[in-house]
């Protein structure tokens, strides 16, 4: 008999578990599908949640984190061997050209305003042949006042990847209707806790509502994972 952990079930929800529960399992197929190896560049590593996904690839034998600022706790907690970390700009990537068998950047190109030149940079230093897998919001995207674009259509991130050298192999759409709401909840909660006075949403609504949106797939999506090679 399975037994519900009730009290885990209650604990908050945050709007990164909505990406681990919807986003990672795509990312994670295109990954294996186009086989990811080599060296690899986590472009936009954040706070390091896809580290992890990264990390379970044996293939995949040095990983390369770069964000513009990168925290000493994450630092520390991913200093291993095959870990190397750089502080700069996705405009001006510290790296060789040719550097890398593959590349991913999820949910960075937005919050950047000369995506162009992001685009030019990561196909300078991936190797001929190699893949990027990137993740973007799709329009209509719920509104984000970190980002220099509220979304993408799929013409305008194929012409932009072209534009920079790269073939686009592949489109997979993420978040409907319910990841919608739990977005607009998140921003306008009804009920709030701690001393931030966060949204609370419970971790079991938040994964029932996940379900329901993979399952279902009701409405636009607004975000979209997309794998490019160089050729």
């Amino acid at each position: 008999m399975i037994k519900i952990p009730i009290i885990s079930l209650l604990k908050p929800s945050y709007p990164d578990q909505l990406r681990l529960v919807l986003q990672l399992p795509i990312i994670n197929l295109l990954m294996r599908r186009y086989k990811f190896q080599g060296n690899c560049l986590n472009a936009g590593c954040g706070e390091g949640m896809y580290i992890p996904l990264i990390r379970s690839f044996k293939e995949i034998q040095n990983i390369s984190n770069i964000d513009i600022k990168i925290s000493n706790a994450m630092k520390a907690e991913f200093n291993k061997n095959n870990h190397n970390f750089a502080e700069a700009s996705l405009t001006k990537i510290p790296y060789e050209d040719d550097s890398f068998e593959c590349i991913l950047c999820t949910e960075v190109l937005e919050h950047i305003e000369d995506h162009d030149k992001v685009l030019n940079e990561l196909f300078r230093v991936l190797k001929k042949s190699g893949r990027l897998l990137l993740s973007v919001p799709q329009t209509p995207a719920p509104w984000d006042p970190a980002h220099f674009r509220q979304g993408y259509t799929k013409k305008e991130i194929d012409l932009l990847l072209k534009s920079a050298g790269f073939n686009v192999v592949s489109f997979r759409d993420c978040f409907f209707m319910f990841s919608r709401a739990i977005m607009h909840y998140w921003r306008n909660p009804l009920v709030k806790f701690g001393k931030h006075q966060c949204p609370y949403l419970p971790r079991g609504l938040l994964l029932l509502l996940c379900f329901l949106d993979l399952l279902l797939q009701i409405g636009k999506p607004w975000d979209i994972v997309v794998m490019a090679e160089k050729t």
